[in-house]
């Protein structure tokens, strides 16, 4: 099958590897291995950067010279984002929505939110409840802030959240075509968080075009299942209708994604969760985050002791970054860990 690629940058260091997991592999009866994203670079990392390989492509395209994003205060993908565009010598403004209960400007910043202060990026705060009086999505935020910064002279390129947009769906189809190698042969399950959606379906998108033996499974680390396969579901959309002519047949399939593993809320930790990733990592020599890919993993590891008749024995977790949050975890894993 012939695809024809969009215009994408060289950002990321996409040569991972695929790791197995032996021990964990022998305790759940099935072939464990972790597609390691998490390495595809240092700040630039994770598995936001393969989608703005395509995304700062099309703002060079259109001469852009300031991103435009959003995200919560340990938000990889804003994170990402800002590193981008300082590589790219651009500027980088980021909406940034503060948490439920309110957000202490005084507090020393750690994780992501200290890297864009070092970076310089241009923090927008906006309260939750205003956030939430706007659907609680972040549209209206990015696009008065994008005017905002035209009118004054700069030339913006808005980033959607979690750079999951029809654009943004091209980094995990490429990225399936370039491991097609390296994952398993024949029927697999492939699992991935989901926090915004784009991963999902470019994984989704991937897997149909470059290898039909995977089946793509999403686990929610916040909102609903069914608020996600309506969201991944509108992007699929979205990106047949928008590359038309791209050689990638429009998708049909049901999303997978797996309910229950949420937790408190987005971004909140238990303890005992935290033990668990503290356990792996010592295990391992591999760090999960809280957030995102701890909650995944964890689900994962779940679904496959109570439901293994429903996997394959052939197992692939998606480790999409973010280890940087874990370090606003920092007095909680104290106190967890003892």
């Amino acid at each position: 099958m012939t695809v024809t690629f969009p215009d994408r940058l060289e950002l990321a260091w996409r040569d991972t590897p695929i790791q197995p997991l032996p021990a964990l592999s022998e305790a759940l009866g099935k072939s464990i291995r972790v597609w390691r994203d998490d390495l595809t670079g240092w700040a630039l990392s994770g598995n936001k950067i393969r989608k703005l390989e395509f995304l700062c492509a099309e703002a060079r395209a259109v001469g852009a010279n300031h991103l435009v994003t959003c995200g919560g205060p340990q938000s990889n993908h804003a994170r990402a984002t800002a590193f981008a565009a300082r590589n790219l010598g651009w500027d980088i403004t980021i909406v940034v929505r503060e948490p439920p209960g309110g957000f202490d400007h005084t507090d020393m910043p750690n994780g992501n939110l200290l890297l864009n202060r070092i970076l310089g990026a241009n923090l927008v705060f906006i309260p939750f409840d205003e956030y939430r009086e706007q659907g609680s999505v972040y549209e209206p935020f990015l696009e008065a802030t994008a005017n905002r910064l035209y009118q004054q002279g700069a030339r913006p390129f808005m980033v959607p959240e979690g750079g999951s947009c029809a654009m943004g769906c091209w980094g995990y189809l490429a990225a399936v075509r370039e491991k097609r190698e390296l994952l398993p042969e024949g029927e697999f399950d492939l699992f991935c968080a989901v926090g915004s959606g784009g991963t999902l379906a470019g994984l989704q998108l991937g897997a149909e075009t470059f290898k039909p033996g995977c089946r793509v499974h999403g686990v929610n680390v916040c909102d609903t299942a069914d608020h996600f396969k309506h969201r991944a579901g509108r992007l699929l959309h979205d990106f047949s209708t928008a590359f038309p002519d791209s050689g990638v047949r429009p998708s049909t399939a049901e999303l997978n994604i797996h309910d229950g593993f949420v937790g408190e809320g987005y971004a909140l930790a238990q303890d005992e969760d935290l033990r668990f990733y503290a356990e792996l990592a010592r295990d391992t020599g591999m760090l999960l985050d809280p957030v995102y890919t701890g909650k995944a993993f964890r689900g994962m590891a779940q679904l496959l002791k109570t439901r293994p008749q429903d996997f394959s024995d052939e197992i692939v977790f998606l480790h999409s970054g973010g280890q940087f949050a874990s370090f606003a975890f920092a007095e909680q894993y104290q106190r967890a860990l003892g």
